[in-house]
């Protein structure tokens, strides 16, 4: 089939496209394909696999974007910071403390969790919003496809695919990794990117049904992972996601700001006078997890490299339990890891995170979820927490530019500006 010239040269204006009507460029598909391959951790040599190098090449591609950008957004200035405080922890563990040091090996896994990062949200700010939220669309939809036709595979014929193991211990769906926690966060972030589909995309009736659809089996596919700490993420981001919806629907400002008064009311009377009985449900909920007191036990290392090293921490290692296990929650691991100067870069990154997506409340959820996530898990090495992190900037920013300025206060009030003249 002859493409016709016109649609050569709209190629060759924003780079090799796959000729459809609402296509992205040829190019994406290496991110799509990486994002779909995340979880499957077993495919890999020493630490790169196929999602690694997929997303890797990708993201080369935009490293002259970041490159020729002063360091002014969040993104960049949280990297730097934090990486740099991870450097300094990980080179004064190696000289006093290297048994619990995992030094350029778990600098190599930051190094690429920072180009990834970048690459992700250069390579989609500057486009149109359409491709970036056809990118999440098409990550969805091939990720369906991929662990659907997987699924039926280990319920028909074996839970081993060309020697790799597709089940962790026989009973936790782990998509191919070497443990069910790669599958529960990319999950994760496909059930809340396809929810802010249906809340903030004009869809038609098919595409509607694809992202419920995407919603119902990734959710499933949660359940079949058994994480606790990613099925208290959906719950917890499932109720914000809801009191969104359940504002928007209020059109007078005021009508708005009462329901949320309302529901925040009602939410502490709830905590306050039920915090027994629901701290007693969920604790019985973590025990069934083989690993969920087991955590708590872990959590209370965190004193051990405070003490050892309180400004930079200890760098990326194993600092819990007498120095050979990891804390298994986000939040300890970065006092572990770089100290009260990375907690602090870490707080600063988190208020302008909110306060960046604020330009459409429907943009936390997906964030908020891995918040939580991070609670019981380390969200922050996994690759999925990372781009999808840049698609929530990515969106707030061209929604920022889309935002018409604000009138002249002398319109707003009516006056004539000639008056000042």
């Amino acid at each position: 089939m002859t493409v016709p010239a016109a649609a050569r040269q709209a190629s060759s204006a924003q780079g090799w496209r796959l000729f459809n009507k609402k296509g992205i460029p040829w190019f994406d598909y290496l991110l799509i394909i990486g994002i779909m391959m995340a979880p499957m951790t077993e495919l890999r040599l020493w630490k790169i696999g196929p999602s690694e190098l997929l997303c890797f090449i990708w993201s080369t591609r935009y490293l002259g974007r970041f490159m020729n950008t002063r360091m002014d957004n969040l993104l960049t200035r949280f990297w730097l910071a934090f990486y740099l405080t991870l450097l300094a922890g990980t080179v004064y563990c190696l000289f006093r403390y290297p048994s619990e040091s995992s030094g350029l090996n778990g600098l190599t896994t930051w190094f690429f969790m920072m180009y990834i990062s970048f690459g992700a949200y250069y390579g989609m700010k500057d486009r149109r919003r359409e491709e970036v939220l056809a990118v999440m669309e098409k990550a969805g939809l091939f990720s369906l496809v991929c662990f659907a036709l997987m699924l039926v595979y280990t319920a028909t014929v074996s839970q081993y695919l060309f020697g790799i193991r597709l089940w962790y211990a026989g009973r936790r769906f782990a998509g191919g990794g070497a443990n069910p926690h790669q599958m529960a966060i990319l999950s994760l972030c496909l059930v809340f990117s396809s929810l802010y589909f249906l809340a903030r995309v004009p869809l038609t009736r098919r595409k509607r049904l694809l992202h419920a659809l995407l919603v119902g089996f990734f959710t499933y596919v949660l359940f079949l992972t058994r994480s606790t700490t990613a099925l208290m993420a959906l719950f917890t981001s499932g109720a914000l996601y809801l009191l969104l919806l359940v504002i928007r629907h209020k059109q007078a400002v005021r009508e708005r700001q009462a329901v949320t008064i309302a529901l925040l009311s009602l939410m502490t009377l709830v905590v306050v006078f039920g915090f027994a009985w629901f701290f007693q449900k969920f604790m019985d909920w973590v025990a069934k997890d083989p690993n969920g007191l087991h955590r708590f036990e872990l959590f209370a290392y965190v004193r051990d490299p405070l003490m050892k090293s309180p400004l930079f921490g200890l760098g990326d290692g194993t600092h819990s339990n007498a120095g050979i296990s990891e804390f298994h929650n986000t939040y300890l691991e970065i006092i572990g890891m770089t100290g009260l100067i990375g907690v602090v870069i870490f707080i600063i990154f988190t208020i302008r995170l909110i306060g960046a997506l604020s330009v459409d409340r429907f943009l936390w959820a997906l964030p908020f979820a891995l918040y939580i996530y991070g609670l019981a898990g380390f969200g922050l090495r996994r690759l999925p927490n990372w781009v999808f992190t840049a698609f929530m900037l990515a969106l707030a920013d061209q929604l920022r530019q889309r935002k018409p300025a604000p009138a002249p206060r002398a319109l707003r009030a009516g006056e004539d500006l000639r008056a000042h003249g």
